[in-house]
């Protein structure tokens, strides 16, 4: 079964889209906790898209679906760990402030 690449494209941004929305609406903890179900959810795209072209991996459909995932799922874990080392650098401020 091979993979149209439109359709891998629409489920991609059906992914972005729903994280981009819950990210405007939702603290830091909850926009780390959304990347990283993006993230989830990408990779397991990937994981299913190379199982269905383990016999076609040389094309050049296969490999621009493949490129399409991983440039997805760089950024969207890039924006997982902004989030984290945001949420890192409060609570290690929160935990440093001295409160009398």
């Amino acid at each position: 079964m091979q993979a149209d690449t439109r359709a891998v494209e629409r489920q991609v941004e059906t992914i972005v889209t729903r994280l981009q929305a819950q990210l405007v609406q939702s603290d830091i903890r909850a926009n780390r906790d959304a990347a990283s179900a993006a993230y989830e959810e990408l990779e397991a795209l990937r994981r299913r898209i190379i199982e269905a072209q383990s016999s076609d991996a040389g094309s050049t459909e296969s490999q621009g679906v493949e490129a399409l995932l991983t440039d997805a799922s760089r950024k969207v874990w890039s924006l997982y760990e902004a989030y984290h080392q945001e949420l890192q650098h409060q609570l290690e401020w929160a935990s440093s402030r001295d409160y009398e």
